[in-house]
């Protein structure tokens, strides 16, 4: 059509500039701008590992860490979280942290996972390509679940020194 202009057209008329015109805020990065710095932010972990918990394992100090860990590390909700191990998706937890008491009810503590199990799983995830996507169709992924149970069982075993 007459006077429609393409896209890269008007990206590269606003080029240069650091604000909208007409607004006080800053313009949004372009989208490979964005890739590239959420690529950067991701680096070898998303951040999911800032704060570990050390507790003594089988005898050892192990870093643990919550189902908030787990989930930011695969990109996801900690309710969808919750739920894929309430369906059997994913493994239960292996560890709890103390049950506490509120409103005098006992609540079971939080879920922990070791960092090795939180990697095998993004590790996993990675290899389907389901990091940061939008939904996961368990009933096309059966061999996952397997896959997870199993290498959560290898990692779980106590090694011999």
């Amino acid at each position: 059509m007459a006077g429609m202009r393409s896209e890269d057209e008007i990206l590269k008329a606003f080029e240069g500039l650091d604000r909208v015109p007409g607004s006080k805020q800053p313009r949004r990065p372009s989208t490979e701008e964005a890739d590239k710095r959420r690529a950067k932010a991701m680096g070898e972990s998303n951040g999911w590992d800032a704060n570990p918990i050390i507790k003594t394992l089988r005898g050892v100090e192990t870093e643990v860490f919550t189902i908030a860990a787990l989930a930011a590390a695969l990109e996801k909700q900690v309710v969808t979280i919750r739920l894929w191990e309430k369906k059997g998706y994913i493994p239960i937890a292996p560890y709890r942290l103390r049950s506490k008491s509120l409103n005098g009810k006992k609540v079971n503590g939080n879920r922990v996972y070791t960092r090795e199990l939180i990697e095998i799983t993004v590790e996993e995830f990675n290899r389907r390509g389901l990091l940061g996507s939008a939904r996961v169709e368990w009933n096309q992924l059966e061999d996952l679940t397997e896959v997870l149970v199993t290498r959560w069982k290898e990692a779980l075993q106590p090694r011999e020194q």
